[in-house]
């Protein structure tokens, strides 16, 4: 640094100026000019950063602190002590909460921007300043580094649950998907294929892929008011074979929030008052004339 303005700033220091005074003065930052002033050992004032516990790692400074929401530790991180330490009283001094609270707190009517539209005048103004801008190699997400960092970001978040409001927005969209019906198929095990064959040979008719609200189902037999659900054993988890707490891997689920989700899907099934069958895939392999038997079963009934 230019020896005059070094002399400047402790010149100006001496006669009274506060380190803020001089900042308009010299033009330089208050962190740069109180690291002078400690150089010289002029500064006046309580050095705060002494009252905090300041850990050092990765060649930066640390300071924990408390949201005051979520009550969850949360660090401020700088390169600098002085900074690290002056952002984090004024994060105290306005009394902000972490990053997934403040989120949360935007969302809907709390986001600033709610209700309100970009004017035409605005939205070209955004339009012509973004063109030709993070298109082709100028987009970060075009560098598979960045791509796969941001994935991994994403999972983390998602398996901590940092993301359950966005998982929320998922499931209800989906499920007004369904109940509009757009979606028109599903992915069919090659058993269930051969068991609506089987009923088709029986000269009944068959709707595959059946929905019931936001639940698709296996099998509709028109003829019966009758749903056939097919599970096979590990997708489902047979409770003959698996406990509660065995791990599916391809769901990523216990055995227990899978029995909890069809046990919903068949209270669905039962209030709609439809009659129900529940084919195990075991159960069919042990015996292989199960689905006549359920034919002749409802058949009977007529």
């Amino acid at each position: 640094m230019d020896s005059k303005v070094e002399n400047k700033i402790i010149s100006e220091y001496k006669k009274g100026k506060s380190s803020l005074e001089i900042v308009n003065i010299v033009n330089l930052s208050k962190p740069t000019i109180l690291k002078i002033l400690r150089k010289h050992n002029l500064v006046r004032k309580r050095d705060r950063c002494k009252s905090l516990k300041i850990t050092r790692k990765d060649g930066g400074y640390i300071v924990e602190r408390v949201c005051p929401k979520c009550k969850e530790k949360i660090l401020t991180k700088s390169k600098d002590k002085t900074i690290a330490c002056r952002n984090h009283f004024n994060k105290l001094k306005e009394n902000r909460n972490c990053k997934k609270c403040s989120l949360f707190i935007q969302i809907g009517e709390g986001n600033p921007f709610y209700g309100k539209t970009h004017t035409k005048k605005t939205k070209k103004k955004i339009s012509e300043s973004r063109k030709g801008k993070a298109t082709g190699d100028g987009n970060s997400m075009a560098n598979p580094k960045h791509k796969e960092r941001a994935t991994l970001n994403l999972k983390k978040k998602w398996n901590l649950g940092l993301m359950e409001h966005a998982r929320k927005i998922m499931s209800e969209k989906m499920k007004e998907t369904r109940r509009l019906g757009k979606i028109k198929s599903v992915n069919r095990s090659k058993k269930e294929i051969q068991i609506v064959k089987e009923i088709r040979n029986k000269k009944l008719k068959v709707v595959e892929s059946y929905r019931i609200d936001t639940k698709i189902c296996d099998i509709y037999i028109p003829k019966f008011n009758l749903i056939i659900e097919y599970n096979g054993d590990y997708w489902h988890c047979n409770p003959k074979k698996y406990e509660p707490n065995f791990i599916n891997k391809v769901k990523n689920k216990t055995a227990k929030e899978i029995w909890d989700y069809d046990k919903s899907k068949v209270d669905l099934i039962l209030e709609k008052g439809y009659n129900l069958e529940i084919v195990w895939e075991s159960d069919l392999k042990k015996n292989p004339d199960i689905i006549n038997k359920i034919i002749d079963k409802y058949d009977n009934r007529e």
